[in-house]
């Protein structure tokens, strides 16, 4: 066996282990989930929302939902026929896994193997974003889609004023992302954007007449005052395939 051979007989090389920031799990207490239990109607009729537009590109398969915490997403949509998640909150996790969740395959574990991978609020709370983006691309089947929901944009009228979101924590937040910059990495990565999208109206929060008069008053407060509402451009939704 030549040195040629050598190298082409090797074992695949491992996924890289993946290890949270210390303290990260101690940020997520019980008390963080108390209106994640499925009890919160606006966040429900979120979920359904962001459901069909998923079911326009993929209609079922494995999904892994990323930072899943309760499961309460895939329930709420209805997800078959698997549903896997990862989530960094042991108390979570198990309420997760009562819903149906499996958290024995994850992107650090699997090759070719998901229909569906979803960031849900996730991507700005994950201290390793872009090493999560690169499994993602790994873990999914040939033709699999990844998909981005309720994600800070900070290419935005808000953030532009304020230098924050309402729905940004900034405690939890390592990375606040923005549609033209997360489009570029994910098609870096080797993904193929199929659609992004900036949904206001017409969701659980938009309140027009509120939210513009909030957003005129935030206007003249200093910079550090924030009065939270919803807003156009604020938040994104992105879906991306990987080529089969």
């Amino acid at each position: 066996m030549d040195e040629t051979d050598a190298v082409s007989h090797r074992d695949p090389e491992p996924a890289p282990a993946y290890q949270p920031a210390d303290g990260l799990e101690e940020l997520y207490g019980e008390d963080y989930f108390e209106t994640r239990l499925s009890n919160d109607p606006q966040r429900v009729a979120q979920f359904r929302q962001e459901g069909a537009f998923i079911r326009r590109y993929v209609q079922s398969g494995r999904a892994l939902d990323v930072g899943c915490s309760t499961g309460e997403f895939l329930v709420a949509i209805d997800w078959r026929p698997e549903r896997y998640g990862m989530e960094i909150s042991t108390y979570a996790r198990a309420i997760a896994e009562r819903n149906g969740h499996r958290f024995d395959k994850d992107l650090f574990n699997e090759t070719d193997f998901f229909d569906l991978v979803i960031f849900r609020g996730t991507i700005q709370h994950l201290d390793e974003p872009f090493l999560f983006m690169k499994q993602a691309y790994k873990a999914l089947a040939p033709g699999g889609h990844v998909v981005f929901l309720a994600t800070p944009n900070t290419n935005s009228p808000f953030y532009r004023l304020k230098k924050t979101l309402p729905f940004i924590d900034e405690p939890r937040n390592f990375f606040v992302p923005d549609d033209v910059g997360l489009a570029r990495s994910l098609t870096n990565f080797g993904f193929e954007v199929r659609e992004t999208r900036h949904p206001y109206l017409g969701t659980p929060y938009a309140h027009p007449l509120r939210d513009h008069w909030r957003f005129a008053k935030n206007l003249v407060t200093p910079r550090r005052t924030v009065i939270r509402h919803a807003f156009w451009r604020s938040s994104m939704e992105l879906i991306a395939r990987k080529p089969a």
